[in-house]
């Protein structure tokens, strides 16, 4: 079996059974009301994923050198981007201009890495090579 095959019938069956582990706790238990509800949208989300994942690689994933060092340049690019908005927030800390909080850290920093790993890669590609 080819290593694709195997991943999408690993991830259907996590899914599903992901899936209905959450309705039987949610049916059978009412203590685990969120433990249920958690394991639901779980197993929805890998199963979306699985799903958009295989009907986007039919034929396999385009990577050649290009794309891999085009992926690469843009996750350094956004590696030392999210190092600056680091900084910034240490030192707007550190200066008593604002006084964020751990999770609002965490949650602009996540949205910094994300934003800008996805945008550089796009950037990149829709450059064409990098150098």
């Amino acid at each position: 079996m080819e290593k694709q095959e195997v991943y999408i019938k690993i991830s259907y069956s996590l899914a599903t059974a992901l899936i209905l582990i959450g309705v039987a706790l949610l049916t059978l238990f009412e203590n685990y009301q969120q433990g249920g509800i958690s394991l639901i949208n779980v197993g929805a989300i890998i199963l979306f994923v699985t799903f958009f994942r295989v009907k986007r690689y039919r034929s396999g994933p385009l990577k050649d050198e290009r794309t891999v060092r085009i992926g690469a340049y843009g996750l350094s690019y956004s590696w030392f981007v999210s190092f600056l908005v680091l900084n910034l927030l240490f030192w707007i800390d550190n200066m008593a201009l604002l006084k964020p909080t751990v999770p609002q850290v965490l949650g602009i920093m996540f949205f910094v890495m994300i934003v800008t790993a996805k945008g550089f890669q796009w950037h990149l590609l829709r450059k064409g090579d990098v150098e």
